[in-house]
């Protein structure tokens, strides 16, 4: 093995970087590539030295995180948007490489390279607003069992672990050389996870828990900026909304949630809109959590993205602005404190797409002990109604 390794060209470990990296995060992720996806990157640093390699490593580095983000990139986003995130978090992820590179020598090398990521994925989505996009956490989200170790230990816990097991994998290739920092110690650890994990969920599977029927409704509006859709094209798709809810509620949903941008509406007819929510609300006995943008000016162009959350009564018990837009979008940012509205035996809260990239608003929700958090997305245009049972989680 080591032998084959030493006569591979340095450059394939960038390419095969870069596959991983990009069939490791965000739309279409494999979750297993996880556990080796840096590991090509770090034999390329074992393996070369002096200043144009390391500036090769940076341009491949980008190249990954530029092929991620295009993947979650639709129309009408611009394509500019790529480089507007990949450029920075290849530039968070950067010093971890580089330090690791420069002591690889010394015996806790092995835990400085995750050790420094996690610090800075922290910075990253604490004080930039690139949120928490790239951070390793988010790669097992469909591994249930090992997400449990969030639970204990936060997504820093978890992106430690995975950054640990790829330098580990990476040293043993490299070396040959197995110890307890480099092999037992992650190994017992990544099985300790994964036995909890699965105890953790199948003791709660063992007990009997009340359920609620939720559902997500999409909507075709193409509402992002200026020129606005057309009044027809605007009404059909608030037509269409209207007929999906409805729907929605007689299949038994006690939550309907809106995607984000479902449709515009200006603030002479905003009312007229809410009244009627507010009488499908009353009459199907479903709580609706709409979802909105209402231009404010267009020189300079500013809305309000916004989201309504009328009750089963056709009251509006919530109003909420988006507290994070997106770098760029000319949306006036949300200021007031978060709450959670009583829905039936739940704890209802809200927050729009790109909000929830944010863990303090999380935390936040965890708080107010929050069972239900609706996050109406972008990605949710175009759908039917997509109905599920809603485990009511325990206070």
């Amino acid at each position: 093995m080591n032998l084959s390794i030493k006569n591979l060209k340095p450059f394939w470990f960038l390419l095969i970087g870069i596959a991983t990296i990009s069939m490791t995060h965000m739309s279409f992720g494999v979750d297993f590539f996880a556990w080796f996806s840096v590991v090509p990157f770090i034999l390329y640093l074992s393996n070369t030295k002096g200043w144009k390699s390391r500036l090769l490593f940076v341009f491949a580095l980008i190249i990954g995180w530029s092929v991620v983000i295009l993947k979650i990139i639709t129309p009408p986003i611009p394509y500019l948007m790529v480089f507007l995130f990949s450029i920075p978090i290849s530039l968070f992820h950067l010093p971890a490489y580089l330090i690791w590179d420069k002591f690889k020598n010394h015996k806790w090398s092995i835990l400085l390279f995750p050790t420094t990521l996690i610090i800075m994925e922290w910075v990253q989505y604490t004080f930039t607003p690139f949120a928490s996009w790239g951070i390793m956490a988010y790669s097992q989200s469909n591994s249930i069992n090992i997400m449990q170790f969030v639970s204990v230990f936060g997504m820093a816990g978890l992106s430690f672990l995975i950054y640990w097991v790829n330098v580990s994998i990476a040293q043993l290739i490299s070396s040959k050389k197995a110890n307890l920092l480099s092999l037992y110690m992650p190994l017992s650890i990544l099985i300790i996870v994964i036995i909890f994990g699965a105890l953790r969920i199948n003791i709660e599977k063992s007990k009997g828990v009340k359920t609620m029927t939720v559902a997500t409704v999409g909507t075709s509006s193409t509402v992002s900026g200026l020129p606005l859709p057309t009044k027809d094209s605007n009404d059909k798709v608030i037509s269409e909304l209207f007929k999906k809810t409805e729907k929605a509620g007689d299949f038994g949903a006690k939550i309907v949630v809106w995607n984000e941008a479902s449709f515009f509406t200006n603030t002479s007819n905003e009312k007229d809109i809410q009244n009627s929510i507010k009488a499908i609300a009353k009459n199907k006995n479903i709580s609706i959590v709409a979802s909105y943008v209402l231009p404010i000016s267009k020189k300079p162009f500013k809305y309000e993205n916004k989201f309504v959350l009328i009750n089963e009564k056709g009251e509006i018990v919530y109003s909420y602005l988006k507290h994070q837009p997106v770098p760029g979008e000319p949306a006036i940012q949300g200021t007031k404190p978060f709450q959670t509205v009583q829905v039936s035996e739940s704890k209802i809260g809200g927050a729009i797409c790109y909000d929830y990239d944010f863990p303090y608003i999380a935390q936040e929700f965890g708080k107010l002990k929050a069972d239900i958090v609706a996050v109406p997305s972008s990605d949710w245009r175009g759908i039917d109604p997509y109905i599920q049972e809603c485990q009511l989680l325990e206070q």
